[in-house]
């Protein structure tokens, strides 16, 4: 449409460059040697007094830092089954407020609660809603590992409570962006944890609770690196990482996400924009002008259509 425009009477005698933003990135961007222009040719310009020429301005373009995953891609680990033990060892550590470490499974309910009736019941309450029917009569005198073993398969699932009890947790402790959803993606992509290892994972999480609210996702996923090393002692695994070349190690390629990509390219855009509608004034031209005849004739064609009507 430039070329176009560039042909009438009124741009005879006048050399304007039309540059295209992909084919002629190096002309815009004066990334190649340009000729240097002498001053007698600069004075010829013909000035025009109706229209002033603006002077060419350059348009800074913000820096965009990538968002970095120095961890790289976690290697996928074989998923195992969550086991009963598992479970009703978190469920109970989290209600007595102590770390798994400090709850013995060769101790029973009973015992372990030291006389607190009322949270001995709690406890079995919160049984009932994990297990269902699988939890057996006097389950107090039993030892965490007997008791597990009398529960034995249940789904290999999360139940009620332990799932609620995560949710409560991310919505008191965790930062607003910072969900289960967004946890369980982080130990996929990042720790190659599977949906079972997630599950075990998050028990030992509850055990794990802030004192208080985290701040920013730095915080959390910091908190949850801390979780995520845990499991990895109590589970007898280690994390390996895939770099740009496809081997593991420990360190891995930067990973740019999509989102801070595309909006560095509509910046880049942004920018191309500018610098042509500067050069375009700069050289008298209205970029406008063939929208605005077609415009024109389509108001004219409805009148026409109008008036035969």
């Amino acid at each position: 449409m430039a070329a176009k425009t560039l042909k009438r009477k009124v741009y005879s005698g006048k050399r304007v460059d039309v540059l295209h933003v992909e084919r002629d990135r190096d002309a815009i961007y004066y990334t190649q040697q340009r000729p240097e222009v002498s001053e007698p040719t600069l004075s010829a310009i013909p000035a025009q007094p109706e229209q002033p020429i603006l002077p060419v301005t350059t348009v800074a373009v913000e820096s965009i830092a990538p968002t970095v995953q120095p961890s790289g891609a976690g290697v996928p680990l074989v998923d195992t089954p969550l086991q009963a033990l598992d479970v009703v060892h978190a469920l109970i550590a989290h209600k007595l407020k102590r770390s798994l470490a400090d709850v013995s499974t060769a101790k029973s309910i009973k015992s372990l609660v030291v006389g607190k009736s009322t949270l001995q019941n709690e406890i079995v309450g919160d049984l009932h809603k994990e297990f269902g029917g699988k939890v057996p009569d006097m389950v107090e005198e039993l030892s965490l590992k007997d008791l597990a073993a009398v529960i034995g398969a249940f789904g290999g699932r999360l139940g009620k409570h332990t799932l609620a009890q995560l949710a409560r947790l991310f919505s008191n402790k965790m930062p607003g962006g910072f969900s289960l959803s967004s946890a369980r993606s982080t130990l996929q992509s990042v720790y190659g944890l599977g949906p079972q290892r997630q599950d075990a994972l998050l028990l030992i999480a509850l055990t794990m609770e802030p004192s208080s609210r985290l701040y920013g996702d730095s915080e959390a996923k910091s908190w949850l690196s801390t979780v995520a090393q845990a499991y990895a002692a109590k589970a007898g695994i280690s994390y390996a990482v895939t770099s740009a070349g496809g081997s593991s190690g420990q360190t891995g390629a930067p990973i740019v996400s999509s989102a801070e990509m595309k909006k560095l390219q509509q910046k880049q855009h942004e920018h191309i924009r500018q610098q042509i509608q500067v050069l375009a004034r700069y050289a008298g031209m209205d970029l406008r002008e063939g929208a605005r005849l077609a415009e024109n004739e389509q108001s004219r064609s409805a009148e026409m259509q109008t008036r035969l009507d």
